[in-house]
C-alpha cells in the first residue's frame, strides 16, 4: 500500500506550518508581558491552576497536523493498494507419495508444498478451491468452496498417503470432476516430484482436460535424477517397511506436455521463493485506488474542533 500525492502545494506547507510558529512564538510573548504585569508567578498559577510559560503548544500542534492534512487533501491524493484476484476456480492436485518427504527443500517436499500453498490461499478472496491428493490412487480432500479457513485447515490435514506410485492421470481426471459445475475459468495447480506410473495415462487424462476446457499449471518439485533415501519417517499406517527407499525421477516432458496441450504452465521448482511465483502464475495482481480527500478533510476538521476546545477551556488565554 502506497500514498501520492502532488508536490505542487509543499511551499504552501512550508509556508502555513511557519506562519503557524511565528504566531505562536508572538502569542507566548504576549501571555509574557501580560504575566509580568499581574507580578507574581506563583500566586497567579495557584489562581488559574496550570502553569503559565509552554502551556500552547498542544493546540499549536493540533493546528500544524490539522493544516498538514488540509494542504495534502488538496494535492490530489491516491492510495494505491494491490492484490491477487482470480475469475478463476481452482483444483490442488498435490502429490502425497513417499518421495514427498525428501528433505532437499526443508523440512521436507510436502511440508514446503502445503505452506506454500496455505499462503497462496490466504492471499485470495470470493475464489473457489478443491483439494485432490494422489499417491498410488487420488482422494478428493474438499469440494471446491471458497471458505479460507476450510481451505487451509484441509491443506493442513495433507500428509503421506498408500499405496505406493504417482497416479498423476488419475488426479487429472478427478480434478476435472471437481471442476464439472464451475461457470468461471478454471484451473488444476499440479504439485508433484515424480512421473506417472499408475492407474489412467497421462495422454488419456490431457484429452479430458482439453475436452472440459481446463488448464494446468504443473509444478515440478525435486530432483531430476533418481534418488534414494534413508531412514524416512513415515506417517502411522504407511507400510513402507525399507529403510532405504527408491524414488524415480521428475518427470520434466510428461509435465511441460501436460502443460502446453492445456495452454497452461510449467515451472521447475527452485526453491521455496520460485514455488511462490509459480503458484501466483495463475492470478492476475490487480492495483486499486481511493481518493481519500473527504477523509483527510473530516480528519482535519475534528483536529481542529479540538483544538479549539482545548483553547477556550485547558488553554484559554488570560485576562
Amino acid at each position: 500500500m502506497e500514498l501520492t500525492f502532488s508536490y505542487k502545494y509543499a511551499n504552501l506547507l512550508i509556508l502555513l506550518v511557519g506562519l503557524i510558529i511565528i504566531l505562536y512564538l508572538l502569542s507566548k510573548h504576549s501571555a509574557k508581558k501580560r504575566v509580568l504585569r499581574f507580578g507574581n508567578f506563583e500566586v497567579l498559577e495557584k489562581v488559574i491552576g496550570r502553569k503559565i510559560l509552554g502551556v500552547g503548544i498542544v493546540p499549536i500542534i493540533l493546528r500544524t497536523i490539522a493544516f498538514t492534512l488540509i494542504v495534502i487533501a488538496i494535492s490530489d491524493p491516491v492510495l494505491i493498494y494491490g492484490q491477487y484476484v482470480a475469475n478463476t476456480d481452482f483444483v490442488l492436485a498435490v502429490d502425497t507419495s513417499s518421495s514427498m518427504l525428501t528433505p532437499d527443500y526443508p523440512p521436507n517436499r510436502l511440508e514446503v508444498a502445503k505452506e506454500v500453498a496455505i499462503d497462496w490461499v490466504k492471499e485470495l478472496e470470493n475464489t473457489k478451491i478443491g483439494i485432490v491428493t494422489f499417491a498410488g490412487k487420488s482422494y478428493v480432500k474438499l469440494q471446491p468452496t471458497s471458505e479460507t479457513d476450510t481451505i487451509v485447515n484441509k491443506l493442513k490435514d495433507i500428509s503421506l498417503e498408500s499405496p505406493a506410485g504417482t497416479a498423476i492421470g488419475e488426479a487429472l481426471v478427478t480434478s476435472t470432476a471437481l471442476l464439472a459445475d464451475s461457470k468461471k475459468n478454471r484451473t488444476v495447480i499440479l504439485i508433484t516430484d515424480g512421473r506417472n506410473n499408475v492407474g489412467v495415462p497421462v495422454n488419456d487424462s490431457i484429452e479430458t482436460l482439453v475436452s472440459n476446457h481446463i488448464r494446468v499449471i504443473a509444478i515440478g518439485i525435486g530432483s531430476v535424477e533418481n534418488i534414494s533415501i534413508t531412514n524416512i519417517t513415515r506417517p502411522e499406517g504407511v507400510n513402507e517397511n525399507a529403510t532405504i527407499a527408491e524414488f524415480p525421477d521428475l518427470d520434466e516432458a510428461t509435465l511441460q506436455n501436460i502443460a502446453n496441450k492445456t495452454r497452461g504452465l510449467y515451472f521447475k521448482i527452485l526453491n521455496k521463493t520460485s514455488f511462490e511465483e509459480a503458484m501466483k502464475a495463475g492470478l492476475e495482481y490487480k492495483k486499486s485506488t481511493i481518493r481519500p480527500v473527504t477523509y483527510l478533510l473530516l480528519l482535519a476538521c475534528a483536529v481542529l474542533l479540538i483544538e479549539w476546545a482545548l483553547e477556550i477551556t485547558k488553554y484559554r488565554a488570560l485576562p
